[in-house]
């Protein structure tokens, strides 16, 4: 009769896993993409470094490029990095929140949009100083980057409590902890006689021992008999 193949356990789980996996891969690229040309237009108008908070994300989006990619196939390993994943969740948390705080609510019509985003990304350094009315240029992108970067710590905060869960129910780390928590017994100690016998005694939780006598294989080694059992005076009268 021909075996039937052995189902691998978890099968929607690995699905779902895949899909976070591309999300985020997604996420990180678009994100890394728009910043990138940013970086670049700011470097074209002569300014020393970008923005900290903007150079921020594009690391965590790095990031995020590179582990997605690692994790990406279906395998055991993947879910069990999800402590991994909770650190990209809180990354990308306070890349979104610093984003944010930038602009605030006003979004395209911030200060800060119109004298730095905006006016770098469509290149207003060439039409004057700082402060010109930039139109809403870039709008779109940065809208984009303030998106994505919500989602991205969404998909990995999905994808932290999958590994979680897989990680209980198909990678046995629940029955791991019982088993760890159950085993409250001591090593266990051999101790030898002047007759040659050995004791072994495993002390238990309770605190009493448990001991068993083994004689020894050597030669000329011999089992003691067993010690004879007092009959009281009582019975031994009754028998006379």
């Amino acid at each position: 009769m021909e075996s039937k193949p052995k189902k691998t356990k978890g099968t929607a789980s690995r699905v779902l896993s895949v899909f976070l996996r591309l999300a985020a891969l997604t996420c990180g690229a678009i994100v890394l993409g728009l910043l990138a040309r940013a970086f670049y237009l700011i470097d074209n108008a002569g300014v020393i470094e970008p923005n900290g908070r903007l150079v921020f994300t594009a690391v965590v989006a790095s990031l995020t490029i590179i582990g997605s990619i690692a994790f990406m196939p279906p395998m055991a390993y993947a879910f069990w990095f999800f402590p991994v994943d909770f650190l990209f969740f809180a990354a990308w948390l306070t890349a979104y929140c610093l984003l944010q705080t930038l602009t605030g609510t006003n979004s395209c019509e911030a200060d800060w949009f119109n004298n730095y985003w905006g006016y770098y990304w469509g290149r207003w350094y060439w039409v004057g100083p700082v402060g010109v009315d930039v139109q809403w240029t870039g709008c779109s992108a940065w809208r984009t980057v303030l998106a994505f970067s919500f989602v991205a710590f969404i998909v990995y905060l999905l994808s932290g409590i999958l590994g979680l869960y897989w990680a209980l129910e198909y990678g046995r780390l629940k029955n791991r902890g019982r088993s760890t928590l159950r085993s409250g017994r001591g090593p266990k100690t051999e101790k030898r006689g002047s007759n040659g016998v050995i004791d072994n005694s495993v002390a238990t939780p309770a605190g009493h021992t448990a001991s068993t006598t083994a004689t020894t294989a050597g030669p000329g080694a011999t089992t003691a008999p067993p010690a004879a059992t007092a009959v009281p005076a009582s019975d031994a009268a009754a028998h006379v």
